[in-house]
């Protein structure tokens, strides 16, 4: 009985240390990741422009080919979709990783469309600049804001994460 007592008081203890917020928007980070790169890849195989558009009223992402490469999401293109997991949304930090105005996206390879903060991706492989995509919960909660570092050049993604009044970059 004793052992068990010890069990239940250090697991009272521990439990509310765990804190699934952060696993669930690591885990939306880590989406923005995957479809920033499946963006890049389908530019590559289907050897057009591939659009990656922030769509922040509804949470979600669009991957659209720009088959008449205007720049812009046509209705007529073919185009795919992936939403933030619920309660997550895209978010204006108060304070950017890069220190650029604070938007859904901020860098040199976001442009800003009607459909919303877009990057192009070109049929070399090639983006149209390095950006940061930012994400958090509808509750505002500070340590549940995340960044998606993206780099324009080699296409490598990094996760950023804020806390206590700081962000700093993940090992993921």
């Amino acid at each position: 009985m004793l052992v068990v007592a010890l069990i239940a008081i250090m697991a009272a203890m521990a439990l509310p240390r765990i804190s699934l917020l952060r696993y669930r928007q690591d885990a939306n980070g880590r989406l923005i990741q995957r479809t920033l790169i499946v963006a890049q890849q389908k530019a590559l195989t289907k050897n057009t422009n591939v659009l990656f558009v922030l769509d922040y009223a509804a949470s979600r992402m669009r991957i659209v080919q720009d088959t008449n490469a205007n720049g812009a999401a046509d209705a007529a293109e073919n185009w795919e979709s992936w939403r933030l997991s619920e309660g997550a949304r895209f978010a204006i930090p108060s304070v950017t990783v890069d220190g650029a105005t604070a938007f859904y996206a901020t860098g040199p390879g976001v442009s800003t469309t009607t459909a919303g903060p877009t990057i192009t991706f070109y049929p070399n492989g090639s983006a149209s600049g390095g950006a940061f995509v930012y994400v958090g919960v509808s509750t505002g909660r500070s340590d549940a804001l995340r960044a998606i570092e993206f780099a324009g050049s080699t296409g490598r993604t990094r996760l950023w994460r804020y806390l206590e009044g700081s962000w700093r970059r993940d090992s993921l």
